[in-house]
C-alpha cells in the first residue's frame, strides 16, 4: 500500500512539472500573440488552391518557405541587395549585420518553433540579414523608381508576385529585424504602405485614411500587420454582440434581394477601409460599404489580413474582425453572378476577375471565416428593416419588378389621353 502511493508521488511530480511548464509556455506564447509571425489558420487553408495566397511564389522572406527549390532564383538577388543597402548606408556588412545579430534572439521567438529549430543561430541571423536587406531595398527601389538592383528581368517580370509575396502572413519578417535596419538608411515606408493601400480605391472614390503621423507612431508587429493597420486604424470599434444573435437572421440576402426590398447600395465616404453602415428611411434603406479593386494580389493581402485576424483578435476593445466582416458581408451580396453584376454597376466592386471568379472567391472564403461583430450588427438591422416594413417591401417589390411594363402602360396612357383630348376638341369645334 506505502509503495503504491510512494509511486503514485513520484509520477504526479513529474507531470505537475510538466503542467506548470506548459502552463508557463502557452501564458508566454499568448502574451506575444500580437508581435508574433503566425502559420496561416487551418481553418482558411481551404481558400486558397494549391497555397496561392498562402505560399510565396518568388521570394521567400524568414524560416517558413526558406529553402524551397522553386524560390532559389531570387537568392543571389538578396545578397546584391545587401550589398547596395549597405554601400549606400555608407556602413560596412559587419557593422550591419552586427545590429542584427543583438536582436536576433527575441526575431527568433517571433516564429514557431518547430520552423526555427533547424537553424543555428549564425544562419537565422545571416537569413534575416539577407532578407531585411532584400525587402527594404525593393520598398526602396518601388518608391524611388530606381533599378540598380531591380532590373533583372526576373525581378522585374514578377512586380505584381512581389507585392502578394511580402504581404503573405507567412512571409514577414519581425518589425523589430526592419527597424534596426532602418536605422541605417532613409526608408519611406509610410509612403510606402499608403502608396500600397491606395491600390484598392476603385477610382470612382478615393478614401482618406491613417493620417501619415499617425501612422508613424505606429509600431507594427511586421508589414501586413502594417497594411491592416493604415486600412483600419481609426475605424471605430464596433459594439459586441452575443454570437447566438446570428441564428435569429436570415443569411442570404444578396444585391439583388436588397434592391427588390427597397435597400439602395452607396459607395462609403469614409475614412478608413472596410466601413459598412445601414441607414432606415422613410420610404426606403441603404447599405453602404467601401469600394473595392480586386485583383490577384489585392486579393490574396485581404486573405491573409483575414489570416492575421484569426491568429490574433483577442476580443478587446471590440473582436478585431474587422476585414473579415467587411469580406463576409460582400460575400453575403455576392449571391448569384447577377449580384455580382449589381455591385458593379454600383461601382462597389472593380476588377479584373470575371464575376463567377469572384463569386467563387467571396462564397469559398466566407465559408471559413469567423463571423465578426461588424458583420453580425449589418445582419440585425437588415433583420430589423425587413420585419418593420412588410407593407412597403411588398409594394416595392411590386414596383421593382413591373417598372418597365408600369411605364409602358403610362406611357401607353398618356398617349390615350393625348388623342382623347385631341378628339374632344375637334368635336367642340
Amino acid at each position: 500500500m506505502g509503495q503504491a502511493m510512494d509511486a503514485t508521488s513520484e509520477t504526479l511530480i513529474p507531470i505537475q512539472e510538466l503542467v506548470r511548464k506548459t502552463t508557463e509556455k502557452l501564458e508566454a506564447n499568448f502574451s506575444k500573440i500580437g508581435t508574433k509571425i503566425h502559420r496561416f489558420p487551418r481553418g482558411l487553408r481551404f481558400v486558397s488552391k494549391h497555397d496561392r495566397y498562402i505560399a510565396p511564389s518568388f521570394v521567400a522572406l524568414g524560416p517558413y518557405h526558406h529553402g524551397l527549390p522553386q524560390l532559389q532564383e531570387v537568392e543571389e538577388v538578396k545578397h546584391a541587395a545587401a550589398h547596395y543597402f549597405c554601400m549606400q548606408s555608407g556602413n560596412s556588412i559587419e557593422e550591419v549585420h552586427g545590429k542584427i545579430l543583438s536582436v536576433v534572439g527575441e526575431a527568433r521567438g517571433c516564429y514557431s518553433e518547430d520552423a526555427v529549430s533547424g537553424f543555428s543561430h549564425s544562419e537565422f541571423a545571416a537569413m534575416m540579414f539577407l532578407d531585411g536587406c532584400f525587402l527594404l531595398r525593393y520598398i526602396h527601389d518601388f518608391m524611388y523608381a530606381e533599378s540598380a538592383l531591380f532590373s533583372n528581368r526576373a525581378v522585374l517580370s514578377t512586380g505584381p508576385c512581389m507585392l502578394r509575396d511580402i504581404f503573405m502572413l507567412e512571409n514577414q519578417l519581425p518589425w523589430l529585424v526592419l527597424e534596426v535596419l532602418m536605422t541605417f538608411t532613409d526608408i519611406p515606408m509610410c509612403q510606402f504602405i499608403v502608396s500600397t493601400a491606395s491600390t484598392f480605391d476603385t477610382g470612382w472614390i478615393q478614401i482618406t485614411r491613417l493620417p501619415e503621423n499617425e501612422l508613424k507612431r505606429y509600431r507594427p508587429p511586421h508589414l501586413l500587420g502594417f497594411l491592416r493597420y493604415y486600412l483600419i486604424g481609426n475605424m471605430p470599434p464596433t459594439p459586441r454582440v452575443p454570437s447566438s444573435f446570428i441564428r435569429k437572421f436570415a443569411l442570404a440576402s444578396g444585391a439583388i434581394e436588397l434592391a427588390e426590398i427597397g435597400v439602395k447600395l452607396t459607395a462609403s465616404n469614409k475614412r478608413w477601409f472596410a466601413d459598412m453602415s445601414v441607414q432606415k428611411g422613410y420610404l426606403a434603406g441603404e447599405l453602404s460599404l467601401t469600394p473595392l479593386f480586386l485583383n490577384d494580389y489585392t486579393a490574396s493581402w485581404l486573405v491573409n489580413m483575414a489570416g492575421l485576424e484569426a491568429c490574433t483578435s483577442t476580443g478587446w476593445p471590440s473582436d478585431g474582425y474587422n476585414i473579415s466582416s467587411y469580406l463576409s458581408l460582400i460575400a453575403m451580396l455576392m449571391d448569384k453572378e447577377e449580384d455580382v453584376h449589381e455591385l458593379r454597376a454600383k461601382h462597389l466592386v472593380r476588377s479584373f476577375f470575371s464575376n463567377q471568379e469572384m463569386l467563387d472567391l467571396f462564397k469559398g472564403l466566407a465559408c471559413h471565416l469567423r463571423l465578426g461583430c461588424g458583420y453580425i450588427v449589418i445582419l440585425e438591422k437588415i433583420d430589423e428593416y425587413k420585419c418593420e416594413r412588410h407593407v412597403r417591401i411588398v409594394l416595392h417589390k411590386f414596383f421593382y419588378h413591373n417598372f418597365k411594363i408600369i411605364v409602358a402602360l403610362l406611357s401607353v396612357a398618356s398617349v390615350l389621353v393625348g388623342i382623347f383630348k385631341t378628339l374632344l376638341s375637334l368635336n367642340q369645334n
